[in-house]
């Protein structure tokens, strides 16, 4: 049923296949804490080479353990309708239908599979909430989708990493 997404997760080595060590988890640690730093300052505070440092940082983003991502704070970008949907698809072999036709659309932030009494999670990042109904009617109004369910956010506190 999910075969189209499960073979694209397929190249992605399991965590018994990557083999990481205290110091590629410091590493990953430093550029949690910021993207940007620069080879030579990881290197210095953690007391090796820069080589050493690039070797393993090229190894850990081509094996997909790590991706650098900007994240923008959606307000400051006049995005201040911010929603959580859960979607019910009916029958459930038109998940992936549903998934195709919803996941370019430019609003929506996170997009899973789930399980449960829904099939589908998704967080939408509207300008206003105007904005915010036409996007939940058009995905209302997507063929196979029976139920949503929506939490408004008020205010996010944290975001993940």
């Amino acid at each position: 049923m999910y075969d189209l997404y499960l073979k694209k997760s397929r190249n992605i080595k399991t965590m018994e296949e990557t083999q990481l060590d205290d110091l590629d988890y410091k590493i990953i640690k430093h550029l949690q804490s910021d993207g940007r730093m620069s080879f030579t300052e990881i290197a210095e505070d953690l007391d090796v080479a820069v080589s050493t440092i690039r070797n393993r940082y090229n190894r850990i983003i081509d094996e997909k353990i790590l991706r650098i991502i900007g994240r923008a704070e959606p307000q400051k970008l006049g995005l201040n309708a911010y929603v959580r949907v859960m979607l019910a698809v009916k029958p459930a072999k038109k998940i992936n239908s549903v998934i195709d036709t919803i996941k370019d659309f430019p609003e929506i932030s996170f997009l899973a599979i789930t399980s449960g009494k829904f099939n589908i999670e998704l967080n939408l990042m509207c300008k206003n909430n105007n904005a915010l109904l036409k996007r939940i009617d058009a995905i209302n109004n997507t063929d196979g989708v029976e139920e949503l369910q929506i939490t408004m956010y008020l205010d996010v506190l944290k975001w993940g990493q």
